[in-house]
Formats: C-alpha cells, structure tokens, sequence
C-alpha cells in the first residue's frame, strides 16, 4: 500500500483521524512510540454518551467499566454538593481497552498501524513536511498528522506554536476493595487536594475506583497519596501514572506545510476539566476531512491546510473560549470563598436547580449551561455574594448578558 498520509501517535486523535481518512480510500499508516495500543494507561477515562455519539462510536463492554449517572462535589472544606442523575450521564471507561477498540476500527477501513515505532523527527524538503524519520529510515508522504501528545517534540523542531499556560501534571491509581458509591463519581476542590484543578473518586466496578488528581504546582504523586490517606485511610493501589493534562485552550495554529497538529499536541482538550478525548477525536475527523480533499488536490500547502483550523473552529471555538474563561475564574477563587459558595448553594435550597443544570446540560459542549447558569436569578444572586461581582461580571460580558 502506498503511504499518502502519515499518523504521528496512536491515541484516540491520532486512530481516529486515521480511521476516517482510511474509510475515505486513502493509504494511512501511523506510527506509535510504544510497543502496545494504550500502555502506557492514562487519563481519568470518563467519556460522555452525548461524545461517543457525536464520534459514532458505540459503548461496548469491551470497553466500559461503569454507567456515570451523577457526582457529588467537595468543597475545599469538605462540604458536599450531591447531583444524582436519573439516566447514564457518562461511562467510566478502560483506557487501554477503548485504544485498542479505536485501532481494530482503524485496521478495519484499511489503516496500517506499527507500534514500538518512536517517530525521530519530520522530513522537511523545501519548508515542507514531507514525511517522517523512524530510526534510520524514512517515509515520504502527502502530508502528516501530528497527534504526538502533550510533549509535541516534533511541533517545537519546526517552530510551531506550544501552550503557553494551564499545563498540569495529571495522576492515576486504580484501588479495589473500597466503599464508593455506584455511578456517582467525586469532585474534590481545593489547594490541598489539588492546586489547579481537582481530585477525582471514579467507581469501575465492585468496590472498586480510579482515584487520581491533576494540580498546577507541587508533587503530583505525594499529593494523591496524601488524598488517598484523608479519603479512605491506608490502602492499596496500583502503580501511579504520571501525564500532562493541558488546561490553557487551543494553541495558536495547528497547520503548516503539509502538516496538521490534532489532539493533546494542539491542547484541543477542555480547560474546565482537561478531558481530550472527545473534543480531540471530533478534532481529528475534521483533520482527516481536511486531509482527504488536500491529497485529492495534490495541494497540501498551508494555505490549503488552514482550512482545518477554520473548521475546527467555526464548530468548537465558542466552546473552548468559554471553557477557558471560566477555568481562569476557577483559579482565581480561593479555597475560603469556595467554601462560601458551596456553604450559601446549599443554605439557599438551590441544590435542585444545579440538578436541573446538570441534567440538561453537555459533558462536552459546555457553553449551554454555562449560559442558564448565568442566567438563573438565585444562582447569580449567591455568585454575586461569594465571589464578587467583578469576577461574575467578565463571565457575563464573554455571552453579552
């Protein structure tokens, strides 16, 4: 098979983009640094049903651990926001298995995929990415996707644009024979539990859980055992894995000379909660739409390319501003006004209309509800009061309340 276009990573981006551009008749081949699809196994692993969907890909059992139908969130001082939900909001999800899911669909349209193959550095011939360099050996290609990841060594070798902020260090554990409450995840907030973002109780079956946290500053992994000690005491745990998790919106450009960036290289992830896989993936379908009517024109310069970065963001850049405005918010609250916040939603009776929020409201596309929440007197009322109205008042200009 000839190799029109080259894959650079094969996470869910990277075997998604591949999948359809394969469907579509095309040579693809991708290349991964790793000897095995998803090892090494990270991310919380919490997809949502509306997500799946909109990536057409149906839950199967190979793959989901746990229906999610609601969560409860902890204040920094421990007060608790409890949102049962009525119908499977999300799934908790074996990352290694939905990896290997992705790459069989991938195989499937024709795909070809080589493991344990570190993709050294980018043919470039005349300003033009051209191919990729595995060890000694090269191939030459119409034009390649980059969803190398986080680390985006290959991105900074041609000058193209990095995050510039909200990169966390995320961590993981997997710990059995513990009392979690089926199908309601946790949320705990706060400095001490983890600076930046939040920890997570994610139930994966009988008495069992992923826990794990992803913070802006200090030691990732002493930070989870410390919250692992206060939750349930001394227990056992599988092996912490340590992984970037970008919190800062979008880079700037995410194409040049027959090379477009998609996923975690190009932080196409959200900011509220640094979750990429579905926000990424539908990335990825339209890098491989672009892809496709690119080696079909035989023009895969960067005037051609920019078309992608259009499409992604005339679709999701609403979703990503917003997303980032209210992370900026979120780190700007400290641990004693969060506690107020929780403290009056609670003493206020309004725990009913953030379950009203939550069960309408998008996993991933979450602009909708951001906009009711705004738009709901008592809620606004207690914001107002807790965290000023400066704060709430930038929120409301970025949807011209």
């Amino acid at each position: 098979m000839r190799t029109e276009a080259v894959v650079v990573g094969a996470g869910p981006a990277g075997l998604i983009a591949a999948g359809e551009l394969a469907r579509r008749g095309f040579g693809v081949k991708v290349f991964e640094e790793h000897g095995a699809i998803g090892e090494p196994r990270h991310c919380a692993g919490i997809l949502s049903v509306e997500g799946l969907r909109r990536l057409n890909i149906e839950p199967h059992h190979d793959f989901v651990q746990q229906d999610v139908r609601g969560g409860t969130a902890y204040s920094p001082g421990g007060t608790a926001i409890r949102i049962p939900g009525g119908r499977t909001r999300a799934y908790a999800v074996d990352r290694s298995a939905f990896d290997r899911h992705l790459a069989d669909s991938a195989r499937d349209h024709g795909a070809e995929i080589e493991t344990g193959r570190r993709v050294r550095e980018f043919l470039v011939r005349d300003g033009r990415v051209a191919g990729v360099v595995c060890g000694e050996h090269a191939t030459d290609c119409g034009l390649v996707i980059d969803c190398e990841g986080a680390s985006g060594v290959l991105v900074r070798s041609i000058g193209l644009p990095r995050p510039s902020e909200g990169v966390l260090a995320g961590v993981n554990v997997e710990v059995g024979d513990m009392d979690v409450e089926p199908n309601m995840v946790e949320v705990w907030l706060g400095e001490n539990a983890a600076p930046g973002l939040f920890a997570w109780v994610i139930p994966v079956g009988e008495d069992a859980a992923r826990c794990g946290l992803a913070c802006g500053r200090g030691d990732a992994r002493e930070m989870l055992k410390r919250f692992l000690r206060k939750r349930f005491g001394e227990v056992e745990h599988s092996e912490s894995r340590v992984w970037p998790v970008m919190t800062g919106g979008p880079v700037s450009k995410t194409y040049s000379d027959g090379l477009l960036l998609v996923g975690d290289v190009a932080a196409q992830t959200k900011p509220t909660t640094g979750g990429g896989v579905v926000l990424g993936g539908l990335c990825a379908v339209e890098a491989a739409r672009t892809a496709a009517e690119a080696l079909e024109a035989g023009d895969a310069s960067a005037g051609f390319l920019s078309r992608y970065e259009r499409s992604w963001r005339a679709s999701l850049g609403k979703e990503f501003s917003t997303m980032l405005s209210v992370r900026r918010l979120l780190n700007r609250i400290p641990d004693d006004r969060m506690d107020r916040l929780f403290e009056s939603v609670k003493a206020s009776g309004l725990e009913p209309a953030l379950m009203g929020l939550v069960e309408e409201g998008d996993m991933d596309m979450q602009s909708g509800v951001l906009r009711s929440a705004l738009g709901s007197p008592g809620l606004l009322r207690v914001a107002v009061e807790c965290l000023g109205r400066v704060a709430l008042g930038e929120l409301r200009a970025h949807f011209n309340l």
